[in-house]
């Protein structure tokens, strides 16, 4: 009885490993190329939104694919590494792009006073930070985002919380206006796109690996649904007027990420 169940067991762990195999998601347009670095030749191009499978390698800021059935290589700088859902193993699948945004229910939004719709696909996505402190737990994020509501709606006089997403580093996606609605968040632009905050002060540190690439999945998601534009532009909040959002160590980050 006993080889039956080590049997069993084995068959368990290698079901596991297979549902948690790992897919690399462009984050904006890439070459996929036959070697690590510029100098090797394109096999071709991984579009934004798009996922194919991650082969467990990194060699210098690289990452190893199966780029249709060939191995290649892809910047690491453009890509996020998430676990794989259904068929996005392949390349072409956008299913894995998108992250699990935490509803307004859930983190306990007071109802808006008044909505606006946004035109889309949007042309901007804009980058802030709430200058704030961090957090790391749903609960704790959940509180900080029930903060910046009550600031925006109660001190500023807006209508609801400003951003569209806030993204806590928990690694958890906050659901804010949304993908349809205007914001109110970057001066002058808030009808041609997107406000994306980082929760907490990133003056002098950068956010941890998973708020940042929960961000860069959740640009992706939009872009992959179509609504924000796919030769969209990135920008810092500091970018577009007179202030030190979305802080210095986050803005060094953004300048390096594609569409910036």
């Amino acid at each position: 009885m006993a080889p039956i169940l080590v049997f069993v067991a084995f068959l368990a762990t290698a079901v596991t490993e297979v549902r948690a195999a790992q897919c690399a998601c462009a984050t904006g347009n890439v070459n996929v190329r036959s070697g690590v670095g510029t100098r090797y030749s394109i096999l071709g191009v991984l579009r934004v939104g798009r996922c194919t499978s991650f082969e467990g390698d990194r060699r210098y800021g690289w990452v190893r694919v199966n780029f249709k059935g060939r191995n290649g290589w892809i910047s690491g700088r453009y890509v996020n590494i998430q676990t794989c859902s259904g068929s996005s193993g392949t390349s072409g699948s956008t299913s894995s792009v998108c992250p699990r945004i935490t509803s307004r229910s859930e983190w306990g939004a007071s109802p808006p006073r008044s909505t606006s719709k946004l035109n889309r696909p949007v042309k901007y996505a804009f980058i802030h930070h709430g200058a704030s402190a961090p957090c790391f737990s749903q609960s704790s994020c959940s509180a900080m985002v029930r903060r910046y509501q009550n600031q925006h709606m109660n001190r500023n006089g807006w209508s609801d919380i400003g951003y569209n997403f806030l993204i806590g580093e928990d690694g958890n996606v906050y659901e804010g206006r949304g993908w349809d609605r205007r914001g109110a968040h970057t001066r002058g632009y808030n009808s041609v796109g997107l406000g994306f905050c980082f929760i907490g002060n990133f003056m002098k540190r950068a956010p941890n690996s998973a708020a940042l690439n929960t961000a860069k999945a959740l640009i992706a998601c939009g872009v992959s649904m179509g609504k924000i534009q796919s030769n969209y532009i990135l920008r810092g909040h500091r970018d577009m007027g007179s202030t030190d959002c979305p802080g210095t160590a986050l803005y060094n980050i953004i300048r390096r990420w594609p569409n910036y």
